[in-house]
């Protein structure tokens, strides 16, 4: 049978170049595609036909990549046929004619069919099956229309009444960001099976803001013509997912008494930290650049000691990024223009640097974010 490439499903991404079969072990030669977007870094593909030999999968053009060529930290995921997900090895650094590098990884699988992507994937289906097991923990709502047709939905466990104190967290203004929606799964599931949390707390969630782009298999950063978290004011959206966004949030700030907002990404693809991005926009940003450090600082030592990022934080420099098209990112929008406590939280697509990340390990991560945003909200620590 021969060796096949498929990328025809939600999510897929990649390019095939060439595929190789005179080793033990066939080669898959694919590039991972930009799409839309200035650079690219999401891939995940199909290769069939293998027989049960396993496959090399090499990355031909890491220099096309968000945050460059060195992928020597990078355990990719897999899976054979429908089973569970697995990190691979390490890549080989192949030396290419030139002084190019490409990026190999082996993968020693007995299934006909391998599955193949840079982390693990989160698709509408994965949601719908974490929403089926929690019993009705959260409902949801459709709150706008995407650019293609399709439904922007938001996750919530009440309606606001005016006194319960209230959570808003977004994920994936940037589609491939992954990590950010298992740590979401992780919260979600969290907050079902912990009574306290549930009925404390008013839970609001937009699992994903660029949702085109999660299905279309784009990364979805900075594409043509804005960038989804680069959307938001200061003036109007500039993006009609944005657009729902922005009046859902204020639909549930007019609604209750206290608001807390969190957005949730992912970092460079070689980081190995999970942190918040504290930035210092100015005298326009009601939270301190201390208060921030203390929230960071907070998650981190809530967060499992196997699992727990070398850091907490990171000082980055504010401001809009420049350009005709230039917005808001959500944190500074929520901070600024409706004075909330916000908080942007990046969460590795690898691990902390001496545990690569499991499905279970993210969720782990959200059953901790759970924690400390319900200890900040219900003791009343602003962050200003």
């Amino acid at each position: 049978m021969a060796i096949s490439f498929q990328t025809d499903f939600p999510g897929g991404n990649g390019q095939l170049l060439s595929v190789d079969e005179s080793a033990d072990r066939p080669a898959v030669r694919f590039a991972t595609e930009a799409k839309n977007c200035p650079l690219g870094l999401w891939f995940h593909f199909r290769v069939s036909g293998l027989g049960g030999a396993g496959v090399r999968c090499v990355l031909v053009n890491p220099e096309q990549t968000l945050d460059g060529t060195d992928w020597s930290g990078n355990c990719i995921v897999y899976r054979i046929g429908k089973g569970a997900w697995a990190r691979t090895g390490k890549p080989l650094r192949i030396e290419v004619v030139g002084g190019r590098c490409e990026w190999a990884w082996d993968i020693d699988a007995t299934g006909d069919e391998i599955e193949v992507a840079f982390c693990f994937p989160y698709q509408l289906a994965d949601l719908e099956a974490t929403l089926s097991q929690l019993d009705g923990a959260f409902a949801s709502a459709m709150i706008g229309m995407t650019p293609a047709g399709r439904q922007i939905v938001r996750l919530f466990n009440r309606l606001p009444d005016g006194q319960t104190p209230a959570v808003f967290l977004t994920g994936r203004h940037h589609a491939g960001e992954t990590p950010g929606s298992w740590v979401l799964d992780g919260l979600l599931r969290h907050i079902a099976s912990e009574k306290r949390l549930h009925e404390q707390i008013t839970w609001w969630a937009v699992p994903f803001v660029d949702l085109d782009d999660v299905v279309d298999g784009s990364y979805g950063k900075d594409p043509y013509p804005c960038d989804c978290n680069r959307a938001y004011g200061p003036g109007f959206p500039r993006r009609v997912e944005i657009a729902a966004v922005m009046a859902d949030v204020r639909r549930l700030q007019q609604e209750t008494e206290h608001l807390f907002f969190i957005d949730l990404h992912a970092p460079g693809h070689n980081e190995h930290g999970s942190y918040v991005p504290i930035y210092d926009w100015g005298k326009d940003l009601p939270a301190s650049p201390a208060a921030q450090d203390e929230f960071a600082e907070q998650f981190r030592a809530a967060c499992p000691e196997d699992i727990r990022s070398p850091i907490a934080h990171v000082i980055r420099q504010g401001g809009a990024i420049p350009g005709p098209y230039s917005g808001f990112a959500a944190q500074r929008w929520a901070a600024t223009a409706l004075k909330i406590d916000a908080v942007l939280l990046e969460i590795s697509y690898q691990g902390n640097g001496k545990t690569y990340y499991t499905i279970e390990d993210y969720r782990r991560l959200g059953s901790s974010l759970a924690e400390t945003i319900t200890e900040q909200i219900i003791n009343r620590r602003p962050l200003a």
